[in-house]
């Protein structure tokens, strides 16, 4: 693919797993605004099939994505009107399923604001990982700081967006940018993809929805007794259980 062939949103589903891939190595998968629009309509699209359990969001070749394509900069922004990046960003964090950012080489500006979205960040050692807004006298998002903030606390935040300096992945990882880094992260976000569907979907679902509610100070006591009541009724605690004390894989019977 050159420079001149439109970028666009890859999806692939095997063994229960929506592997999206941002596709435009030309310019190291950097978004247009049509690629930014295909995240919300995708993620939409796997939510409501249910043969997918798990989403790994990647980039072709050797990079994750180098932010969003400065010569749409007018289009993405959208002006006074929400911008594309935070409805795609909106779209990742509400997704129902478990969503893993497979993090290879570059995850700069819109990068970042795409794997902050994701529930879980796997990293390959080679990867860097900038936020560059303060290089084009933009502002980034509210809820792109927000999240940012949340995953690596103020200081880190501010010195990722003061400086707009590029960091390696170890430097990321102490700043709990990313959340692992690997020699082979494809395969462990494989294996980590792989172990996440062959759970319960119901606990799965449960777990990330009562996290993120948590986490904004929400009280969950009555959503968690919703998610204990369905468990219940569906027989998914007692598949599990059974299944435990058998010695035998489960056959869970929830399928969201």
């Amino acid at each position: 693919m050159n420079d001149l062939t439109p970028g666009r949103l890859d999806l692939h589903i095997a063994e229960h797993i929506a592997w999206i891939t941002i596709d435009n190595p030309g310019r190291r998968n950097a978004m247009s605004a049509s690629m930014w629009r295909q995240v919300p309509d995708l993620l939409t699209k796997v939510a409501d099939d249910p043969a997918v359990r798990v989403v790994v969001l990647t980039g072709a070749g050797d990079a994750f994505c180098a932010g969003a394509n400065i010569n749409e900069l007018d289009e993405i922004e959208g002006g006074r009107e929400e911008s594309v990046t935070v409805t795609a960003e909106r779209a990742l964090l509400t997704c129902p399923l478990p969503t893993i950012a497979l993090i290879n080489g570059l995850c700069i500006g819109g990068g970042c604001q795409l794997a902050a979205a994701c529930d879980i960040r796997i990293a390959d050692t080679g990867a860097a990982f900038g936020i560059t807004p303060a290089k084009l006298g933009i502002v980034y998002p509210a809820s792109s700081v927000a999240r940012l903030t949340e995953l690596v606390g103020p200081a880190n935040a501010k010195l990722l967006l003061f400086s707009a300096d590029f960091f390696d992945a170890a430097r990321a990882l102490q700043m709990r940018l990313v959340d692992e880094i690997t020699d082979d992260a494809r395969g462990r976000a494989i294996a980590l993809a792989t172990t996440i569907a062959r759970r319960s979907q119901l606990t799965v679902r449960a777990s990330k929805q009562l996290i993120d509610m948590a986490s904004r100070g929400e009280s969950i006591d009555e959503r968690r007794q919703h998610w204990q009541d369905l468990s219940t009724e569906s027989g998914e605690s007692t598949e599990g259980i059974n299944a435990f004390l058998q010695r035998r894989p489960p056959e869970f019977p929830y399928r969201g």
